[in-house]
């Protein structure tokens, strides 16, 4: 027999932390990201982290953009640098 359980939709947030600025996403990929908006300045190739937000539980995840964040591109590939710490 079937039970019937209440249905549950996660609640998801992704933010990139770019040194000092907070940039919301929209989605993520094993090497893409794309941004909620575009970068008005370019970003230089640099190292970052995202922190990925599922219900209550936390993931930092550290990431490099080789070919920096154009201004204007949403999506922006990216590359992982270790393994995620779970926090």
């Amino acid at each position: 027999m079937f039970t019937s359980r209440p249905a549950h939709s996660a609640q998801v947030s992704m933010v990139l932390h770019l040194g000092a600025q907070d940039v919301p996403l929209a989605q993520m990929g094993p090497d893409f990201i794309i941004l909620k908006q575009a970068l008005t300045q370019e970003a230089r190739p640099m190292s970052a982290s995202i922190t990925l937000k599922v219900d209550e539980r936390l993931e930092e995840i550290p990431v490099d953009f080789p070919q920096g964040i154009p201004a204007g591109q949403r999506r922006v590939a990216l590359s992982e640098v270790n393994e995620a710490v779970a926090a």
